[in-house]
């Protein structure tokens, strides 16, 4: 009874874990695509924070998106919500934000934790999926012996 319970078959199969490993792999090199693609077409301005908007507070992290005021040439200031951030801001503080003069409307705080950690940690796990996957495919489980 013992044996079998030590040798049962892995929840998850090689293939499952593949495919699991693949399209994270996929998900977080289109995030960072996205980030890096933003951030090469970026203008950075010190903005300072109107208002601030609190999402999903009834969940374990919240999500803030603030109202900023900035300035991208002079003379001229411009009011937008930038993008969700897990950082709390407070109105009145200033930040450094990152704005796409093609798209005016395109406004993030330039913080490394927004910016880079979710496709980070997307493929840190599909890394680390596919590393267990190819050691379950050289290393199969062994079947009971029926003697």
């Amino acid at each position: 009874m013992t044996a079998l319970l030590r040798r049962r078959k892995p929840f998850l199969r090689a293939r499952a874990l593949v495919a699991v490993g693949l399209v994270s792999l996929v998900a977080g090199s289109v995030g960072l695509w996205g980030q890096i693609g933003f951030l090469s077409r970026v203008v950075q301005v010190d903005a300072e924070v109107v208002s601030v908007e609190t999402l999903g507070a009834s969940e374990t992290f919240a999500l803030y998106r603030p109202t900023v005021r900035f300035s991208p040439t002079s003379g001229e200031t411009i009011e937008r919500a930038a993008a969700e951030t897990y950082r709390p801001t407070a109105a009145g503080e200033t930040l450094v934000v990152g704005f796409d003069p093609q798209n005016i409307d395109d406004v993030r705080l330039l913080d490394i934790r927004d910016r880079w950690l979710s496709p980070v940690w997307i493929l840190l796990f599909a890394v680390i999926t596919l590393g267990v996957a190819v050691h379950r495919w050289r290393n199969p489980p062994q079947t009971p012996d029926d003697t």
